[in-house]
């Protein structure tokens, strides 16, 4: 088996739209992979977008979040499922099977 064939393809699901299911989605797309980025709830953006100021720091948490949830959005590489709950998963890794 040369490295062409052992070479990992595919698509990756993140489970969660809170901050860091968001960046985990950016850093994954950004890197090429296609994400499908799958939130329970109508929006994305989790608790951080209730909330006023983050700690230690005190910034503005919508100051933090708002430019994320906007790349996130317009990433092409991105597919956000919202309102969507995940019931199952098959397959194995690295490896895209046609439906």
């Amino acid at each position: 088996m040369d490295k062409s064939e052992n070479k990992k393809t595919g698509a990756v699901l993140v489970q969660g739209g809170g901050i860091a299911g968001i960046q985990a989605a950016l850093d994954l797309a950004n890197s090429g992979f296609k994400v499908y980025l799958v939130e329970r709830d109508a929006a994305i953006g989790g608790m951080m977008t209730h909330l006023d100021k983050t700690f230690p720091t005190g910034d503005c948490a919508t100051c933090i979040v708002s430019p994320k949830l906007v790349e996130c959005s317009r990433n092409i590489n991105i597919e956000i499922l919202t309102m969507a709950d995940l019931v199952g998963l098959e397959g194995e890794p690295g490896i895209l099977k046609p439906r």
